[in-house]
């Protein structure tokens, strides 16, 4: 049974060694502001810290702590020290983050010395189709890794419920879930603040809005190759927010197709919402989610969306098949963009059920999975 001592509420660790510019660290942020709301100390543990949400961690009153800069197979020494020293006299829920973080944090359970004040605690934030996707001996042995070492977790929660079901039939015990606090106040501040940056205003076209790393997830080659046939008009922009290790990749196949004027891609963008709030259409283009984000992000401040079918997320998020398309079809795509602008009403009538993704709601949701 796990306790809590000295009559104060928990310690929770969130061990997310890469700590950059992603979802997984927005959605960490706002898990942890809600978790300090309601009495409870936070601390990140990280290896490799970009400062991308360094001013609003330090806003938020959570501790940030650094192993060292390391890689994630190399932290299981000090990650077994640092969770000695701190479960001493505390209990601790020791959530991490990832298949990879996982089993590194299952296998350093096995040689802790307080493990009856520890609740180790595995958060999935994207589907097991990520190792199906990414492919490679990496992936193909942490498919084995995860079915093995998840055992030794107290606790295993998802962000959707599709993650958590089929997560659940692999490893053969519960998953529970609790959707990301993706609708909050941040957003309400921000999504007002004007655009004035030199390179969007002097292009006063329509714009096409996608947000995410530039990564072999998040597929923005796909999307790329079908806003270049959506836009033979030239009657749009389109715009992708975010950095990553594909970006010349993406500029070699922008450059091909010949559309260098008619594609942004500005890097990491503190606010992104000013930009999602005047587009007339946001595209997710993932080969695989958890729960994406960005995509709830512009449902909810009105801009028409459409998503690939991936797992998962955009099905449980969108609730409408009309505004669904296969994973990596551009021609698709591309018609199905022309369609959602030509026929606005198939979104606007659609009911999303935001009241899910609310930070309130979640957090209470969250709460009531890890003091279980």
């Amino acid at each position: 049974m796990f306790l809590k001592k000295n009559n104060i509420k928990n310690t929770v660790v969130f061990f997310h060694p890469n700590f950059s510019d992603g979802g997984v660290e927005r959605t960490n942020i706002g898990l942890a502001r809600g978790l300090i709301q309601k009495g409870y100390k936070v601390i990140f543990l990280t290896t490799s810290f970009t400062g991308h949400f360094a001013e609003e961690i330090g806003s938020s009153n959570i501790e940030l702590v650094s192993l060292g800069n390391k890689k994630v197979s190399m932290t299981i020494i000090s990650l077994v020290k640092y969770l000695n020293g701190l479960s001493k006299n505390n209990s601790i829920s020791f959530i991490s983050c990832q298949y990879y973080v996982n089993v590194i944090s299952m296998l350093s359970s096995l040689f802790v010395k307080n493990r009856n004040n520890i609740k180790f605690i595995n958060a999935e934030r994207n589907h097991l189709d990520e190792f199906l996707v990414n492919g490679g001996v990496k992936n193909r042995l942490m498919i084995y890794f995860v079915k093995f070492f998840y055992k030794y977790a107290d606790l295993i929660i998802t962000n959707s419920k599709e993650t958590a079901d089929d997560l659940s039939q692999y490893l053969s015990r519960d998953v529970s879930y609790a959707y990301n606090p993706t609708i909050n106040a941040r957003i309400n501040d921000l999504e007002g603040e004007p655009v004035t940056e030199d390179w969007y205003l002097k292009d006063d076209r329509r714009c096409v809005v996608g947000v995410g790393r530039l990564s072999e997830q998040k597929d923005f080659k796909t999307l790329i190759k079908a806003f270049h046939i959506f836009n033979q008009d030239k009657q749009f922009k389109l715009l992708i927010l975010g950095d990553g290790e594909l970006r010349n990749d993406l500029e070699c196949l922008i450059k091909s197709l010949n559309i260098q004027n008619d594609v942004y891609l500005p890097g990491f963008v503190s606010n992104p919402y000013k930009f999602l709030k005047i587009s007339s259409l946001f595209v997710l283009s993932s080969r695989y989610e958890g729960l994406p984000n960005a995509l709830i992000e512009a449902i909810y401040l009105g801009v028409l969306s459409i998503s690939t079918r991936c797992k998962s997320g955009p099905k449980e998020i969108l609730q409408n098949d009309n505004l669904l398309v296969k994973v990596g079809d551009y021609e698709k795509m591309a018609k199905k963009m022309k369609f959602i602008l030509n026929n606005q009403e198939e979104f606007y009538k659609t009911d999303f059920g935001l009241e899910r993704f609310k930070f309130e709601n979640s957090i209470e949701n969250f709460l009531g999975v890890i003091e279980k």
